[in-house]
């Protein structure tokens, strides 16, 4: 199969060159009653006040939820940003994590006291925040902060968080992203999903272009991971530095790793990228999820490692099966459990929309429909818990 980018022999290099290709134009109530030797209206009457408070209870818990929520649309940016600067666990905080703690997604609850992603660093993770408008890689990749030294201050209040935290609980920011625009999502957003998956995306495509197998980087989407490139480059020399990524991990299908590959070229000199298995996009029945080989993927880009265990070929895709979400969700939990165990504070990642999703419902992060090339750094809060 043909390469997308150009091989590249180097740690994070850029493409020499850039082929261009045609493109399609396309989440228990615990009831307490206890009654003791009493008459029966005595009863009623436990009854009765036992289902006031029952029901006082629900009341306070939905106007928590209402306040709570207006408050996270409607709070002073700036407002939300210091108070970050005392790092206490408040009333916003406690009650936005708490809240979030019981939202479920397709009947997996969000698991609690792991990791936790903390409100009021960047634009994307305020409810409500509009995707389009934000953009895939925006100016500082969303921080909010008015300092004309905003990553140095950053980086002070994520120290000042770990240094005040318990034996337990550690602060993380992880950069999440998603690859750039791939011929599939072209095929998928001009065929939609339902046609799709009858015939379409089982195919490796049209005639015109092709997705499959493992779907190729548009120029549009090697543009983007380029976009990426350029304001890592930026921020790096603005704000007093944004802190680099340490840890580098990515999915093995190929739009992600040359969306990494380009997005750090001449950023990071740390230990080479790693490829996870369990952070591909859901496998089976369309093609372009079905990877390449360890063998073709080490020759494209030699300077990335392989997790332990990892296969020479694809032995999870199945041509008329497709992977539930749920399953994506109890992977990519494995994933997370690994990467914030590790002592690096600031760790990125490259992967897809089902990766990223299930990534926000495990950390309680509000939904955000990351475009592709786009990022999103999250403060997570790290807890651990005896098992």
């Amino acid at each position: 199969m043909n390469s997308d980018i150009k091989e590249s022999r180097g740690v994070l290099a850029l493409p020499q060159e850039k082929r261009s290709t045609d493109v399609e134009a396309g989440q228990h109530e615990k009831g307490y009653y206890a009654a003791g030797n009493t008459p029966n209206q005595d009863v009623r009457g436990n009854r009765n006040s036992a289902l006031r408070r029952v029901l006082g209870y629900c009341v306070v818990l939905v106007a928590m939820m209402l306040l709570t929520h207006r408050a996270i649309l409607e709070f002073d940016i700036n407002k939300l940003w210091n108070y970050h600067e005392f790092q206490d666990v408040g009333n916003i905080e406690y009650a936005v994590n708490t809240l979030l703690n019981l939202r479920s997604i397709d009947g997996l609850t969000a698991y609690r006291g792991v990791a936790q992603a903390v409100p009021g660093f960047f634009k994307q993770s305020i409810w409500g925040a509009n995707a389009t408008e934000i953009g895939p890689s925006p100016k500082r990749f969303g921080l909010i902060d008015g300092h004309s030294k905003y990553w140095a201050t950053f980086q002070q209040k994520i120290k000042k968080m770990n240094k005040r935290s318990d034996e337990n609980t550690t602060y993380k920011v992880l950069f999440l992203g998603r690859h750039g625009e791939g011929y599939h999502n072209l095929g998928l957003n001009y065929y939609g999903e339902k046609e799709w998956d009858r015939k379409w995306g089982r195919l490796n495509g049209n005639g015109t272009i092709t997705w499959g197998p493992d779907a190729k980087l548009t120029p549009h989407g090697i543009d983007q991971a380029m976009r990426v490139n350029a304001v890592w480059k930026e921020e790096m020399q603005n704000g007093g530095g944004i802190p680099l990524p340490t840890a580098l991990f990515v999915s093995p299908l190929r739009r992600a790793l040359f969306t990494l590959n380009i997005s750090f070229a001449g950023v990071v000199d740390c230990t080479p990228p790693l490829v996870i298995e369990n952070l591909r996009d859901a496998y089976g029945l369309r093609t372009s999820d079905w990877r390449h080989n360890k063998t073709w993927i080490h020759e494209r880009v030699p300077s990335f490692g392989f997790e332990e265990g990892f296969t020479e070929s694809d032995e999870l895709w199945e041509k008329d099966k497709r992977e539930p979400t749920e399953h994506v969700q109890e992977r990519v939990k494995g994933v997370l459990d690994r990467i914030f165990s590790l002592s690096d504070t600031y760790l990125a990642l490259v992967a897809h929309d089902k990766v990223i999703s299930a990534t926000f419902n495990l950390t309680g992060h509000p939904d955000y429909e990351l475009p592709t090339g786009g990022v999103i750094p999250l403060v997570i809060k790290v807890t651990r818990t005896r098992v």
